[in-house]
């Protein structure tokens, strides 16, 4: 099979040669990133390859021995031409593979999934890939992982790129460069440019009409003459050019040019960079005026010329002296013009932390009769900082020996910038990567490193660390009555509750969805107590929809580990604490009354589990529900014991209580859940719970004794309440006495779109009704009830 050509496939040979990306030495950042993908996707094989024009090459890996392998019929010649992520799951059953190589190297694989690495101009230049001996799947978050990775990889390689161009002209010349792409027309000036030229730099590049426009009337042939001679013969330039400034002075500029070819010779861009040489004019002017002068003199002020630089000195190394000084070099250490300085003078200038550097540069110049090269920090009079490098030569006498130092020294400030604004873009695109972009909290991928880290941490200092997974409650409905950009607003605001409750060296993570994760180092408390407090700090979180008067609560379930206390595998961390949460959620974790009664039920009463798993059913629709059940059932035991009502009675209503809702099971979740006030129709629906819950428990032997409770429950003293309009003493005493407490539950439990109200106000409505809506006698018995318990 012969390799198939890629579109543009001559542009990424020609950028992969001119740029050298190809056999290069190891990458500590390349190998740590192909290590990471073999870990996120358990692959025993895993490589990053670029690919050259008969063999791909293998950048970084992790498990294959070999370095190079033949393009033609290769996976990730496969996968490349696949534009996207390619997975091959059995290669020895997979018919896109006929004719390909099954193996890289002497290692057949078996499955192989590569991702192709593509630039920002969209040239492809390689693909990071997993592989395994044995046939296998690749999960969706495992090409999630891929996908990210592949990305980071880019990113690393474009600053590869960038730093290539810059280095290109800083070799040529230290000032003012640009760099012109032949193929695409773009033309590209550095900071240095503008000013030398006395171009506005906020004006942009300018155009090939303003350039021109710059060049002295006289020089202009010559200029274009140069230029197209560089394109004809790949070859190039150098000349002394005279520029017009913007007020008409004339500055003379040194301009270099470089032709950049691919492997055929083809000029692929222009670099060069262009040098205010208007005092080496001068000087030049004054070199033809002194042709007699002494040899020693010519030799210094020859290598000034030939190092082009701007600031020059010459210094007497027995004298420490400095014999003569340029302006630009007083201007740059802002000493006064034409003031005598010595070695010491020029010492003291220099930022403490440098001088060390700088001194013992020269020394070892002088010692070893060689020249010198420093950067180092100056602090000028006026107090600011700036960086410089200092460029210097040993001159000799006649007999040989070492007798002055000349030099150049140069403002590298905006050079340096430049470097740090590179690093801090690095950093900064590193930190992207960590970070979930609705919430800037730490990521899921992020979360595990950390998690690693913390755990190393604990054990080597032999701390507690507590791991916490927190999942919001009732965040389907957001999205759905909502949603999804109330859903965002939502889990921010719960991002930034999780960050006002974390101390200053907590770890935050959004694990997924609308799941969180902490990681707290050095926790002294029990986990009870922990949990307790991280909940009674969240308390009170409330999201106000825009044009709702009334505020939407907010709650989360947590579930919380400790390592090394609960288990010292780092492994099964996540998975507990996700247990945890599980039976937060589903209430497993509150031992209470209404536990134990579900509890005792399951055991003796035939049929009754099958029904509470309808209630949990309901609950899962509506988180309300089984909540409510549980509440209605410890107001229901606290009127039962305040009117002295037997076990039996008491274990009636309990179950009652328990079942009391199981016919919201018919009840379609847009009404269930819905936040406004319902129509006649969709209450009408919500009213035939009561009888449907009846028919489904009565179906169910043994619990008879129970559907007055679940059929009556809302029927109202005055006889306007349903299913059967009964009213007074013709309602079931116990459904009277579960009315009571429903309604007191329903006033004061917070719903997914509501708060709860006060208990004082539920209680004066209560008190309100009695007689009217519900049993005063009843009633009493509650508040009495109420009184007793507070």
């Amino acid at each position: 099979m012969s390799t198939v050509a890629i579109p543009d496939e001559q542009a990424r040979l020609s950028l992969l040669h001119a740029y050298r990306l190809l056999d290069t030495p190891p990458d500590p950042l390349y190998d740590e990133l192909v290590q990471l993908a073999a870990q996120l996707c358990g692959a025993e094989f895993a490589a990053i390859t670029f690919l050259d024009a008969e063999r791909v090459w293998l950048k970084a890996r992790v498990g294959f021995p070999i370095t190079e392998v033949p393009r033609k019929g290769s996976y990730c010649d496969r996968a490349v031409q696949h534009r996207q992520l390619l997975v091959i799951e059995d290669a020895t059953c997979d018919p896109r593979l006929e004719g390909s190589v099954l193996c890289l190297g002497s290692r057949p694989l078996s499955f192989y999934a590569g991702i192709p690495l593509a630039l920002k101009n969209g040239l492809v230049i390689g693909v990071l890939c997993v592989g395994d001996l044995e046939p296998r799947t690749l999960s969706p978050e495992s090409q999630n992982h891929l996908h990210t990775l592949a990305r980071q990889i880019v990113t690393n390689i474009e600053y590869q790129l960038l730093e290539a161009r810059l280095r290109e002209g800083q070799a040529i010349a230290r000032m003012g460069s640009w760099e012109q792409d032949v193929i695409n027309n773009q033309l590209f000036w550095s900071e240095e440019l503008f000013s030398v030229l006395d171009f506005p730099r906020e004006d942009g590049t300018p155009t090939r009409e303003a350039f021109v426009s710059r060049i002295h009337p006289d020089d202009l042939e010559r200029a274009f003459l140069a230029y197209h001679t560089i394109l004809q013969d790949a070859s190039s330039f150098s000349q002394d050019l005279r520029f017009l400034r913007r007020d008409n002075s004339v500055r003379w500029m040194h301009c270099r040019g470089q032709a950049i070819t691919d492997h055929h010779g083809k000029v692929l861009k222009v670099v060069g960079t262009t040098m205010d040489i208007t005092e080496r004019k001068e000087v030049e002017e004054a070199l033809r005026a002194m042709e007699e002068k002494h040899h020693l003199t010519h030799q210094r002020l020859e290598s000034t010329l030939n190092q082009a630089r701007l600031g020059t000195f010459c210094r007497d190394v027995e004298t420490g002296q400095y014999i003569e000084l340029s302006d630009t070099w007083y201007a740059l250490f802002g000493i006064p013009k034409g003031a005598q300085a010595t070695l010491s003078d020029f010492l003291q200038r220099i930022h403490p932390e440098d001088q060390a550097l700088v001194a013992r540069s020269i020394h070892e110049a002088q010692q070893h009769r060689e020249g010198y090269e420093a950067e180092y920090r100056i602090l000028r009079p006026d107090g600011s900082l700036r960086w410089l490098h200092t460029s210097a030569v040993p001159l000799y006498n006649a007999d040989g020996v070492v007798r002055y130092l000349s030099g150049v020294t140069q403002d590298i400030t905006e050079q340096k910038a430049i470097e740090a604004e590179r690093e801090r873009a690095l950093f900064e695109a590193q930190e992207r990567a960590d970070r979930d972009p609705l919430t800037n909290l730490l990521n899921h991928r992020a979360f595990h490193k950390r998690l690693y880290e913390e755990t190393e941490r604990a054990q080597r200092e032999r701390r507690q660390l507590a791991v916490v997974m927190f999942d919001t409650d009732n965040f389907k409905f957001f999205n759905d009555v909502y949603g999804h950009a109330i859903g965002d607003e939502v889990l921010q605001l719960i991002a930034r509750r999780l960050e006002a409750i974390c101390r200053p060296y907590d770890i935050l993570a959004r694990f997924g969805g609308d799941e969180f994760a902490l990681l707290m180092p050095g926790v002294a408390m029990e986990a009870e107590a922990l949990e307790e407090r991280l909940l009674q700090a969240l308390q009170g979180l409330v999201y106000q929809p825009q044009g709702q008067a009334v505020g939407i609560p907010l709650t989360l379930s947590l579930g919380l580990v400790l390592f090394p206390d609960r288990t010292a595998d780092r492994t099964r961390l996540i998975p507990l604490a996700d247990e945890q949460l599980r039976r937060a959620k589903t209430g497993a974790e509150r031992k209470n009354e209404a536990y134990c009664a579900r509890a005792l039920f399951q055991s003796q009463v035939e049929g009754f589990s099958m029904l509470d798993a309808l209630v949990t059913a309901v609950d899962n629709k509506d988180r309300y529900t089984r909540r409510h059940s549980e509440d209605v059932l410890s107001y229901c035991l606290q009127i039962a014991r305040g009117l002295g009502l037997d076990s039996n009675v008491q274990q009636t209503l309990s179950v009652a209580a328990l079942l009391h809702d199981v016919g919201k099971i018919g009840v379609p979740d847009s009404i269930l859940r819905k936040p406004g006030t319902l129509t006649a129709t969709e209450f009408a629906v919500v009213k035939q719970h009561a009888e449907m819950g009846a028919a489904i428990v009565s179906a169910v032997p043994g619990l008879g004794f129970t559907l007055d409770c679940i059929r009556h429950h809302h029927e109202r003293w005055d006889g306007l309440g349903y299913p059967t309009g009964l009213a007074g003493e013709q309602i079931p005493f116990l459904a009277r006495l579960m009315a009571v407490a429903d309604a007191f539950s329903a006033m004061t439990t917070d719903r997914p779109y509501r708060q709860g109200m006060p208990e004082a106000r539920a209680l004066r409505i209560l008190e309100e009704g009695a007689g009217v809506q519900w049993d005063a006698e009843l009633v009493h018995a509650f508040l009495t009830a109420r009184e007793i318990r507070v």
